[in-house]
């Protein structure tokens, strides 16, 4: 990488870095963004040339960046003598540890996403099919999509629970978290027939009304 790219990301993660500090007072929004860049000593034409889309590949460079972190963070963990369910506990875990520094943050993220729910499932099944690749999955099948799908609905209905939890440790999420993957998997072994079960459930839809609801949680 030449001195340019390292300028180039460089300024980019100071931003993501500041924006995530001023989210917290300013909701996440362009003038938020503004804000952020004028903290960081960056003019609004060089801004536009950093995050040309705004405040939209600010989220995708935000989502990314916690990528690369958990994928990180799960590949120091031995894997050799672990159940496949408790993979996916450690992956989600870890995750909502990244985000645990700037919680009040994360909500504004997550509450702009009820504005286009399709795109935010776009992100919600990138989450889930790491988390999936990253516990050993190999599966292209049907199973793919509903194992993908299922984990999204785990994962968004922790992540609401968690916006709410005020345990220690957040010992509520990770019982609630423990419950649905539980569920999951006994659903998972009712019937040879899933992905009609899903399809009768109308998961999809219930994620998209789950991810509109995102707007009425509390910062």
């Amino acid at each position: 990488m030449d001195s340019e790219s390292l300028k180039y990301n460089k300024k980019r993660k100071k931003i993501l870095n500041r924006s995530l500090i001023d989210i917290a007072n300013h909701g996440f929004n362009k003038k938020m963004l503004n804000i952020a860049a004028k903290n960081c000593d960056i003019s609004e034409g060089e801004l536009g040339r950093l995050f040309p889309e705004g405040i939209f590949e600010l989220k995708q460079y935000f989502f990314n960046e916690i990528d690369i972190k958990m994928l990180k963070k799960i590949d120091t963990l031995d894997y050799s003598n672990i159940r496949i369910r408790d993979k996916i506990y450690n992956g989600v875990i870890i995750r909502l540890d990244l985000f645990k520094k700037n919680k009040k943050s994360i909500k504004h993220i997550f509450i702009s996403e009820a504005s286009n729910p399709f795109k935010s499932l776009k992100h919600l099944w990138n989450t889930s099919d790491l988390i999936w690749k990253s516990a050993g999955d190999t599966s292209t099948d049907y199973n793919h999509y509903t194992k993908r799908i299922l984990l999204s609905w785990v994962y968004i209905t922790t992540l609401i629970c968690w916006f709410n939890d005020k345990s220690k440790n957040i010992n509520d999420t990770k019982l609630f978290l423990n419950r649905r993957i539980d569920e999951v998997l006994e659903f998972g072994k009712q019937s040879g027939k899933v992905k009609s079960k899903i399809s009768k459930l109308n998961i999809s839809n219930k994620l998209i009304n789950l991810i509109k609801s995102l707007k009425s949680i509390k910062t």
